[in-house]
């Protein structure tokens, strides 16, 4: 846990960094430098992902990353053998394998600077987004490590990329850009499928929180978890003469998702539940756009208890990035100021306690420093 421990001490390190300059600030210029209208210098922002960028680029193990490794080693070199790929039918990951042989035939063929590059291209968006709508952007990266959204910049990078698209362009819900966003959509699902899941959430995101649809989406939710066995069925027939075929068995052998996750990602919409009048009357879009993202996430990993954790409790993924600018507003908006404060380091203790169960037995593999743990 090393590696990952001195993560969350980095972004530690430079929060009381950027709360001193606040008061230095606050001390200069008043009001003007409140906490609340303070924007986090570019610079410390790309500090704090630039050390986490660089341990995910060193890596040269850690869950599927000797996978993703081989397939980077085997892929070619030649930009004559792009269009094979662009067979829907037979290919889950064009734009991925398309992006590989670019990056072999002009830039390198050693896989660590690959692994840097999608740790770079994946965290400028989040990076971006988080300093734009987040009020705690630190306590947001905190949460980030501390609820393992990190982890998947380790395993499943190719899913979390398409996810970290989706999640830059996240202004265009807000202003219902539909158009545009579905292209984007259809263009980051050319490195991972799963998340075309977007284009019918697009819908419920874009409704009043607690709403009618929001509750109808819960309601199929739990229609599926009744009528799983069919519903599986249904899924593996429609696979067997794809690039999918036999993939639900694999799901089958899945133990689904960890309960202990799902209690931890049902805290944000709870919370939002709970002061949903003091939020209403906020009137924030993107807030509103962030409580239905939250409850979309916790719902979806209800349904992977039941399911797969390999397929439907990698969904959420595309949702729980939205709780990282969500759980701090509610926890400053939704209660009294002493009550917030409270708030705050119960949830601080909670997320470094699930930290812990969860990666208690975790390591660290690179050609420079072995394994970690």
């Amino acid at each position: 846990m090393i590696i990952y421990n001195s993560m969350i001490m980095w972004i530690v390190i430079l929060g009381i960094w950027n709360n001193l300059m606040i008061r230095s600030k606050q001390r200069r210029y008043g009001s003007l430098a409140r906490k609340g209208s303070y924007e986090v210098p570019m610079y410390l922002a790309i500090l704090t992902f630039a050390y986490i960028i660089f341990w995910v680029g060193m890596r040269s193990g850690v869950a599927d990353t000797g996978t993703y490794i081989m397939g980077f080693n085997s892929c070619s070199t030649s930009l004559s053998d792009i269009p094979q790929y662009w067979n829907f039918a037979e290919e889950k990951s064009p734009g991925f394998i398309t992006f590989n042989i670019i990056f072999k035939h002009f830039i390198s063929t050693d896989y660590h600077v690959w692994l840097m590059t999608i740790a770079i291209l994946t965290s400028i968006p989040i990076m971006l987004v988080l300093r734009k709508h987040s009020g705690y952007f630190f306590y947001s990266m905190f949460l980030f490590m501390t609820g393992l959204i990190f982890f998947w910049m380790l395993n499943g990078m190719r899913q979390f990329w398409a996810a970290a698209i989706i999640f830059l362009f996240s202004d265009w819900i807000e202003k219902r850009k539909t158009i545009p966003f579905m292209i984007v959509v259809l263009l980051a699902a050319t490195i991972h499928f799963t998340v075309l899941v977007m284009i019918p959430m697009y819908f419920i995101a874009t409704e009043k929180p607690f709403g009618k649809k929001v509750m109808v989406f819960l309601g199929l939710l739990l229609m599926a978890i009744i009528f799983l066995e069919p519903f599986v069925g249904a899924i593996e027939g429609i696979l067997e003469e794809t690039a999918y075929s036999g993939v639900t068995e694999q799901f089958a052998q899945d133990d689904g998702v960890n309960p202990i996750r799902v209690l931890v990602m049902a805290v944000t919409p709870m919370i939002a539940f709970w002061g949903r009048k003091i939020v209403a009357k906020k009137e924030n879009t993107f807030i509103n756009i962030c409580i239905n993202m939250s409850v979309i996430c916790a719902g979806i990993y209800f349904l992977g208890i039941f399911t797969s954790g390999i397929l439907v409790g990698r969904l959420p993924i595309y949702f729980e990035l939205y709780n990282l600018i969500l759980l701090p507003y509610l926890l400053k908006e939704c209660f009294t100021k002493e009550s917030s404060k409270i708030m705050f380091v119960l949830c601080t203790i909670g997320f470094l306690g699930f930290y812990y169960l969860q990666m208690k037995n975790s390591y660290y593999i690179s050609e420079f420093t072995g394994i970690l743990r």
